[in-house]
């Protein structure tokens, strides 16, 4: 665990800032093993370097079997006729990071983003993973001890991410946004994790509509349950910009694109109706006074 990762670490519980009670190793790093602490009371296990910091506590999560990860996903690239690594930058491009970035990637599983993310970042980037999976997270620092040393990674949920607001230029995620238990609640938190101005990409299986009649989408959907996922568009937090959803991966992939706005959208509730004396506000006041009003 680096020490840039500490500075911007957070309790998933109440999102107070964590101290380290490990004795520090040389060079002032934070230690490779002891426990983060909260004012709040929560307390988490620092084990080789990667804190544990899912929350709710004894949550189940599967012990997923990363050794096969690798070639499942080159099946189905084999498949879809794609060229894995090319459609993975492509992802990465639409993050927009360039060298010196930070960036995180959710729910990581062995870790085949982080080599090219850590590319992109260079030496004077960062780049932050985690999964809820531990045998995913020993896969990911396994591939990572070998070629990129300055990847920082945790466990860690979705739902609850235990980092300071703003902390990240960009936030990458793909493979298991149709399995959250709460959607919107992952994409929320993305977002608060981004700086303003930053850009979340949230990908998983999910057949593009005008393919699910044809019989590329009928094989599909034989060796694969979750290409019939469908777009949570709706999930989107309300100060996401530039919205954009796009199909890869032979089209058996959507992506949800948006740059993080500083707030959601307002209205001018004084504006005058044409024609008329009364206000929008005049008139929504005069229906339903007890209601809270957007106003800008």
């Amino acid at each position: 665990m680096h020490r840039s990762l500490l500075a911007i670490l957070r309790c998933p519980a109440c999102r107070g800032a964590l101290v380290s009670d490990g004795a520090p190793r040389p060079g002032g790093q934070p230690p490779d093993a002891g426990r983060l602490t909260c004012a709040c009371g929560q307390t988490f296990d620092v084990r080789d370097g990667v804190p544990d910091l899912v929350f709710p506590r004894g949550q189940a999560y599967g012990e997923e079997n990363a050794d096969t990860y690798d070639r499942d996903i080159a099946f189905i690239a084999a498949l879809l006729r794609e060229n894995e690594r090319d459609v993975r930058l492509s992802a990465i491009d639409l993050l927009e990071i360039g060298p010196g970035g930070r960036v995180l990637e959710v729910a990581c599983g062995p870790g085949p983003n982080l080599p090219l993310l850590a590319d992109r970042v260079g030496p004077d980037g960062t780049v932050v993973a985690f999964d809820i999976s531990p045998s995913m997270v020993r896969a990911a620092a396994r591939r990572v001890e070998r070629s990129v040393p300055r990847v920082d990674l945790l466990l860690a949920n979705g739902v609850h991410l235990p980092f300071a607001d703003g902390a990240f230029d960009a936030v990458l995620h793909v493979g298991t946004l149709n399995r959250f238990s709460d959607v919107p609640g992952a994409l929320a938190e993305m977002a608060r994790v981004v700086r303003v101005g930053g850009k979340v990409l949230a990908a998983d299986e999910g057949l593009g509509p005008w393919l699910n009649a044809t019989d590329y989408g009928a094989v599909l959907r034989r060796f694969g349950g979750l290409f019939k996922g469908s777009v949570p568009v709706s999930a989107v937090p309300a100060q996401a910009e530039q919205v954009a959803v796009r199909w890869f991966m032979g089209h058996a992939y959507f992506a949800i694109e948006f740059r993080v706005g500083a707030a959601a959208p307002t209205l001018d509730l004084d504006v005058r109706l044409p024609g008329r004396s009364v206000t929008v506000r005049d008139v929504l006041d005069a229906q339903r006074p007890d209601v809270p009003r957007n106003v800008r």
